[in-house]
């Protein structure tokens, strides 16, 4: 069992507080080492996919970084350190599974009910009258 450290020193000593003179936030020091690499290897990722590098993307790689570094910093510590992330999921990632079969999803009954065009004639369901049926069937004796 894992205790939290109540210690403010040691709170202290793992965060950086900016250039003397200057107050610009609190940073952990891995965060400080961490958001550069995910920032490359999403911008790796945008060029890869060939999305292009445009006001938009660029924006949403920043948040992307900022909210992913955050999580890191925030599920790593000394105790557990970012390798053992990494390899963590690369163990769940590359796991045999149990091969299961007969077990796939069936089609909904709407991808399973005929289609007819729209306009076209056709008799009033059955099960379920909605107005628009009835104004499609309107329509269809009208002209």
């Amino acid at each position: 069992m894992r205790l939290p450290d109540d210690d403010e020193i040691y709170d202290v000593d793992q965060t950086y507080l900016g250039p003397p003179g200057r107050y610009i936030g609190r940073f952990r020091y891995r965060a400080i080492l961490i958001g550069p690499v995910v920032f490359l290897l999403g911008l790796v990722t945008v060029n890869q996919s060939g999305i292009g590098y445009s006001l938009l993307s660029v924006g949403m790689l920043t948040i992307g970084t900022a909210w992913l570094t955050g999580w890191i910093v925030d599920h790593t510590s000394q105790e557990r350190p970012v390798g053992v992330l990494i390899r963590t999921m690369s163990h769940e990632l590359t796991a045999r599974r149990a091969v299961v079969k007969g077990h796939r999803s069936r089609r909904t009954p709407a991808f399973r009910a005929p289609t007819t065009e729209v306009g076209a004639a056709h008799d009033l369901p059955v099960r379920r009258r909605r107005w628009r049926s009835y104004a499609n069937h309107a329509a269809g004796q009208g002209s």
